[in-house]
């Protein structure tokens, strides 16, 4: 025990103690089990009790004495406690065990991403390598500058296309304006016409097949006098083009870099006619000078060059763009890990130097992260948006996946159906590895639309884009100022701005200590959404760090669609709604059971919650069997019982609680504290969701099940799976057929709340 460093032991204590209390709230949970109400829970507790791996077998060392909380020394003046304070060597010990369990904490944390559908499997790697690389550099955590390599243009393809757009686009003078010689002008139209660019291009063309005979000696002997003449010919008609546009361009032909690269060729071209000629006149073997003068007539086919420039520059473009899009990718799950990992410091270390330390390490590379990331967008946008389709489109396959194994594991599906449809989501994501680079961006009515609290309701939808306004800001203007009162909702069109202030209040009776807050927003978020909401003054400063579009709904407007919009579920209460799911999920994923769920499995838990609001005194019952887990959105409450304080965001846990007769149920009263206090209910599985005027999905018409049989008979024999006698299945599936009775009463309504299916 004395070789295992106390920070080892710590964390090995904060272990424990998260054990002990989790198998605590599995004891309670399970004693109101109507099947394991009356087994011997003394023996359960005995034989689920873990033993610590750190305690020697004389017990001469306590892995107690070593956790903060008892971590006292005595005064020798007064004999009272006083905390003991580590040493600077202890605190290097715990900074550097920590570092280690973050770094560990990362690479599951990017895996989990890559599982989720979030992340891409190549940035996953190169984030879970550097992580790795990281671990064996004592004292170093992953930082912007190890990553920022990936999303910044370099390398030969932005040389090469700096290059290639300077010879296309670079030139002084591309067209003039008509000169007023008639001839001049005449020749100005018939050269910056598009029939005369396509038949300069179809001599160089026709150009290159006597190039290739010259090449060919047989070939080349036989019909030399012919192509002596053709060469004449081509070479006439370069001289006629040079001509036409030094008529039409006057002096400003010459300063054209296209047009010196023609003027080139010629003289080329008049030397291969001069060789050829003094070898021809004086009837001499100039063999190797004749060969050189042909190598000249090559180069008439790189004016071709012209035409391919622009998809050579459209190819290194492509391969850029890949390059960002692995950049941005890599970006935003570096950002999501430094936000996993925040959560859960407390939980890593349990000294509070240590851990404010670690948080504000983490929290500086978040915020240059998310900076830089905003900058790429603002610069890319269009790379951003196709990450993040893919991203978006990865995650729905991958729910859907997950949603065919829970489907056979309730028997709705069999081994072939769900073979079948796995097949079509695995060719779904192969086709996602050819998923284009770049989407143009979206517009600000398209943002409107895709807002979460108008749920694609078309008449709320129009109403906010009569009363929405396009509103642009230059760098460094102020879009909302810190203790103003709210105007309204800004939803970033494009741009970067940066958030100061204070952490938002949520309205306690008993305000939480605010602590300075710095943050980067980008396009598709809304600022200002809580304040309009609770009317309370804003507690932030928005900076533009860049040329900024923001689509802004006036306070008053937003009133007046709560006003109109006012049936059940109100716009209103779609906007809380979301906004408690977004809090919810920051709460949750703050809590240390939670800590291995996917994105999937945490929307999924949320799908069905609804919001409850409670008065100031009222009291609310809850965990009566029909209720999973409830968040303090907005206000706070306290526990009837022991009156313990819940100020939001805040998880009711479910540990309070008393036993009442039977049946035996959990059971917690809370009682509002605040003026408007707001708890999101999440519904457990079993029980009948409150209704949330969602669409009723009713199925006109499905197979009973003896003709499902007749149909899945044929596809088991095919697949070689074992199957029961037709006739028997079908007898037995007649005779249940008889005994229902025709009409309305035969038809089975689920007890889910938003779905009504017809008889099978």
């Amino acid at each position: 025990m004395r070789d295992i460093s106390e920070p080892k032991r710590m964390a090995m204590n904060t272990a424990l103690l998260h054990m002990k209390k989790n198998a605590q709230s599995t004891f309670n949970m399970l004693k109101g089990d109507r099947f394991l109400a009356d087994a011997n829970w003394e023996m359960v507790e005995h034989q689920v009790l873990i033993d610590d791996p750190y305690r020697t077998p004389d017990n001469t060392v306590k892995i107690e004495e070593f956790s903060p909380s008892v971590r006292v020394t005595k005064c020798p003046d007064c004999d009272s406690s006083v905390p003991l304070v580590p040493s600077p060597r202890k605190l290097d010990d715990m900074m550097e065990e920590a570092r280690v369990r973050i770094l560990t904490a990362l690479k599951e944390s990017y895996w989990k991403q890559y599982s989720s559908g979030m992340l891409n499997r190549k940035a996953a790697r190169i984030l879970v390598n550097m992580a790795e690389i990281m671990t064996d550099h004592k004292g170093k955590f992953m930082t912007v500058q190890d990553i920022k390599k990936y999303w910044e243009p370099q390398g030969i393809f932005v040389a090469l296309q700096k290059k290639l757009e300077d010879c296309l686009y670079n030139v002084n003078i591309d067209k003039l304006s008509p000169p007023r010689n008639a001839v001049q002008k005449l020749c100005w139209q018939i050269v910056f016409s598009v029939p005369f660019e396509s038949v300069i291009y179809i001599l160089i063309l026709l150009n290159i097949f006597p190039i290739i005979i010259e090449f060919v000696p047989m070939t080349s002997d036989e019909y030399s006098q012919e192509l002596h003449v053709v060469n004449y010919i081509f070479f006439s008609c370069y001289v006629a083009e040079a001509v036409l546009k030094a008529l039409a361009m006057r002096k400003a032909y010459i300063l054209n870099p296209w047009n010196q690269f023609d003027l080139f060729i010629i003289v080329l071209a008049v030397v291969d006619i001069i060789i050829n000629d003094f070898a021809a006149s004086l009837e001499v073997q100039m063999f190797r000078i004749i060969r050189v003068s042909k190598m000249f007539r090559l180069t008439r086919a790189l004016r071709l060059i012209k035409i391919i420039i622009p998809k050579l520059i459209t190819l290194v473009e492509h391969q850029i763009h890949k390059q960002l899009s692995l950049g941005y990718d890599i970006g935003n799950g570096f950002v999501t890990g430094e936000e996993d990992i925040s959560k859960i410091i407390d939980h890593i270390s349990d000294d509070q130097t240590v851990s404010k330390k670690l948080k504000g390490i983490l929290e500086m590379n978040r915020q240059l992260a998310v900076k830089e990331i905003g900058l790429l967008q603002r610069n890319y946008p269009e790379i951003a948006i196709s990450v993040k389709t893919r991203q978006a489109s990865r995650a729905v396959l991958n729910s859907e996946r997950e949603t065919i194994g829970s489907l056979m594991l309730m028997g709705l599906l069999d081994e072939v159906e769900s073979k079948k449809l796995k097949k079509m989501i695995e060719i779904r994501m192969k086709k996602l590895t050819k998923f284009p680079p770049t989407i143009p961006a979206p517009t600000a009515e398209s943002l409107l639309q895709n807002l979460p609290w108008l749920h694609s309701d078309v008449a709320q939808i129009e109403f906010i884009k009569k009363v929405a306004k396009l509103m642009i800001f230059d760098f460094g203007d102020i879009i909302m100022r810190e203790n103003d009162k709210p105007q309204g909702i800004h939803l970033i069109v494009s741009g970067v701005v940066k958030m100061t202030g204070s952490s938002p209040g949520y309205g306690g009776r008993e305000q939480k200590e605010k602590s300075h807050v710095i943050d980067y927003q980008s396009r598709g978020t809304i600022i200002g959404e809580l304040n309009c909401l609770t009317q309370q003054p804003l507690e932030f400063t928005v900076t533009c760090e860049s040329a900024t579009q923001t689509c802004f709904i006036g306070i008053n407007s937003l009133f007046e669609a709560f006003d109109v919009f006012y049936e059940d579920p109100s716009l209103e209460y779609k906007m809380w709604l979301s906004l408690a799911i977004r809090i919810a999920t920051t709460v949750f994923m703050e809590n240390i059971n939670y800590q291995g769920w996917t994105h999937h499995k945490m929307c999924l838990y949320l799908s069905n919650a609804y919001l409850m609001d409670v008065e100031v005194n009222e009291k609310v019952l809850l965990y009566d069997g029909s209720i999973q887990d409830v968040v303090v959105i907005y206000g706070s409450c306290s526990d009837v019982q022991d009156q313990r304080s819940f100020q939001a965001p805040a998880l009711i846990s479910k540990t309070t609680y008393q036993w009442s007769a039977p049946p035996w149920t959990l059971i917690e009263q809370v009682l509002g504290t605040a003026n408007i206090t707001k708890l999101l209910i999440i519904p457990s599985t079993s029980a009948n969701v409150k209704d949330t005027k969602s669409e009723i999905l009713i199925m006109d018409s499905a197979l009973c099940l003896l003709h499902v049989a007749q149909q899945r008979a044929p596809s088991c024999e095919s697949s070689g799976l074992e199957t029961v006698r037709s006739e028997e299945l079908f007898a037995e599936a007649e005779e249940n057929m008889a005994e229902q009775e025709p009409g309305p009463s035969s038809q089975f309504h689920s007890t889910a709340p938003h779905h009504q299916f017809n008889s099978i």
